[in-house]
């Protein structure tokens, strides 16, 4: 583990682009295997963490999880022919693949949700008078909502209020109402759709 954290910190010594860095490092994070499990989630996180660290995300927004899991036989094969001969070429290629995938569809993602955004927001301003960007931003930052936070948002504490906003959201279509036991969710069905493809 020293050895990784040394090549991954020191950019004199170990030199190199932070994309195939992150490729090395991950096979030698996996190799040398120090957790009884998560090895690979770590691993992965890792590889996020490190690529913000270098500057070339400015969040951890690639799920490169799933292309690794899509093609799981791929990763291992080409894990296990580095460990068995040495084989590094088609390992870092893969690695870069399901960096430059993941990439386009996490673009695509944004895309569709930004575009969804506007048109909320198009939407919902002239039929609900204190409807805001800042409101829609706040809608589209998860996939549900309590009414606390948009009460924080707007500084509403009356609960009156806030049941006579959300009834406005409901009515128009921009939130449905979920329960969960005594909880009440209020989720935005367009960015569930979204996130769900």
């Amino acid at each position: 583990m020293d050895n990784l954290t040394e090549y991954l910190n020191d950019d004199k010594k170990y030199a190199a682009d932070p994309l195939l860095k992150m490729c090395l490092a991950h096979y030698q994070f996996e190799a040398i295997h120090p957790f009884s499990d998560g090895n690979g989630r770590t691993g992965r996180i890792l590889n996020l963490l490190y690529l913000v660290h270098k500057g070339l995300l400015s969040q951890p927004v690639l799920y490169l999880s799933k292309y690794i899991i899509v093609n799981k036989d791929d990763y291992y094969y080409n894990l296990s022919a580095v460990t068995q001969r040495q084989s590094w070429k088609p390992w870092i290629m893969y690695m870069l693949d399901a960096v430059e995938k993941t990439a386009e569809l996490t673009s695509q993602l944004i895309d569709r949700i930004l575009t969804q955004m506007e048109a909320t927001l198009a939407y919902a301003k002239p039929r609900i008078k204190w409807y805001t960007k800042e409101m829609n931003e706040l809608l589209f930052s998860q996939p549900y909502i309590k009414p606390k936070v948009i009460g924080d948002l707007l500084g509403i504490s009356s609960r009156t209020t806030l049941t006579k906003y959300f009834s406005e959201l409901v009515k128009e279509k921009i939130l449905n109402p979920i329960k969960d036991g005594k909880e009440l969710y209020y989720i935005n069905e367009d960015l569930v759709k979204i996130l769900g493809k």
